[in-house]
């Protein structure tokens, strides 16, 4: 079967190491867009939903097999041993028991995982230098054309991130690795802190604004990083402290329509993969849930 990747971001990236796992051939090609999500991507893959069969819970059972199957580099994907969160309960209705530590936090017994997208892109595109093409090909050339970059049909509205890297000193919490903190007190403050795989560093963010299409740009993060770290260090109560900050990433997370919900979108031989403005990585299994039948493969 001839498969044509159209873009090498965050799911090309991850489609060609499925791909590369499975022995299956592909080519891409990728215009190296100005505004992207992956190189401000923070990663987190975090234990969700209590009904323990929803989307997020899925999608986290089959990051949890791929991080013990040692399916990624720990360069790429770190397990962290649990979330360390402010709220009576666990974030985003997880269904897991945790313990009370040090300044009022609590720490999750289920772990979370996070992605480094800024080292994992660049290396799948070395990786598969040899499978590249320069000028973009014609969709019918190929059995399955998989458009996975999401600037094309079912992009419907834009939100412009920021986050920067962090170094965080905690040792008074207790905790066996490194954690991480995901602080929500209430629906209109966020600030959270994940691991950034394969260095000392850690995701400091965030927030995010709507812009609108055509009309991308960069914003002034460094007044959004203080009301952060404000707010983060206020939350834990003086037991997690900034104690080093490095470089801001910034980038655009592209959004479908409220109304499109399908994981995939297939039209002859074109497929198409939905735009998931906040769960790229996150939901990226239910993404390839969708495509690998189309490649006549058990996902």
């Amino acid at each position: 079967m001839r498969i044509h990747l159209e873009g090498m971001g965050l799911q090309g990236a991850l489609l060609a190491h499925r791909l590369a796992l499975y022995g299956v051939p592909f080519s891409w090609h990728d215009i190296e867009a100005e505004h992207t999500a992956w190189k401000a991507s923070t990663g987190a893959i975090y234990p969700a939903d209590s009904t323990n069969h929803g989307p997020d819970r899925e999608a986290w059972k089959v990051w949890k097999f791929w991080h013990a199957a040692g399916q990624f580099d720990h360069n790429h994907l770190e397990r962290s041993t649990g979330l360390v969160f402010c709220t009576k309960k666990p974030p985003h209705m997880g269904d897991y028991s945790f313990e009370k530590i040090a300044g009022g936090l609590k720490l999750g017994s289920e772990p979370s995982f996070h992605f480094n997208a800024q080292t994992f892109v660049p290396a799948m595109r070395e990786k598969f230098a040899d499978c590249r093409r320069i000028i973009a090909p014609h969709k019918n050339a190929f059995d399955r054309y998989i458009i996975t970059h999401s600037w094309g049909e079912r992009l419907d509205r834009t939100y412009w991130g920021w986050t920067r890297l962090v170094q965080l000193t905690f040792p008074g919490l207790g905790v066996s690795w490194r954690p991480a903190f995901y602080f929500r007190p209430n629906r209109y403050l966020m600030a959270y802190a994940y691991p950034v795989p394969g260095t000392p560093w850690f995701y400091a963010g965030s927030s995010i604004i709507q812009q609108r299409l055509g009309k991308l740009r960069n914003l002034e993060a460094p007044p959004k990083y203080e009301k952060w770290k404000h707010n983060f260090e206020a939350i834990a109560q003086g037991q997690v402290k900034v104690i080093e900050e490095g470089e801001y990433l910034t980038g655009w997370r592209p959004a479908a329509a409220p109304t499109d919900e399908a994981w995939v979108r297939v039209k002859g031989n074109v497929i198409t993969l939905r735009p998931l403005w906040n769960s790229g990585i996150r939901h990226f299994p239910a993404q390839w849930k969708g495509v690998a039948p189309q490649l006549r493969l058990i996902a």
